[in-house]
């Protein structure tokens, strides 16, 4: 390759700044479809992570929800043994004031004895 003018050293000089310019667009074609491909991948990561969450969520809301039909018959059954135990209360409440009566009475009956 000669030389012969300077048009000749002008295009061997653009020629190579062409070559380091397409050099450059390719690398930073490929930097861009890097970042690219991981912004691709966390978007996946995320949406997979959220789906779980969701799942997650759903799972611990179906067992609340299958908790509190347990609770609401829980409820049921502990107002009804509440009341029993009031009931029984109660009843020994009368017993016991039946019984302080008579034996009052049978005081008395005495005291009327002397």
């Amino acid at each position: 390759m000669t030389l012969d003018s300077t048009q000749d050293l002008f295009f061997l000089v653009l020629s190579i700044a062409t070559g380091w310019v397409a050099v450059f667009v390719c690398w930073g074609l490929y930097e861009i479809a890097k970042i690219l491909h991981q912004a691709n991948a966390v978007v996946t990561e995320t949406r997979d992570k959220l789906n779980r969450l969701e799942k997650a969520v759903m799972a611990i809301r179906e067992r609340l929800e299958s908790s509190v039909s347990y609770l609401g018959m829980l409820a049921e059954g502990g107002k009804s043994l509440l009341g029993l135990f009031h009931k029984r209360e109660e009843r020994r409440a009368k017993r016991s004031s039946r019984k302080k009566k008579t034996d009052e009475d049978e005081d008395d009956d005495d005291e009327d004895d002397l």
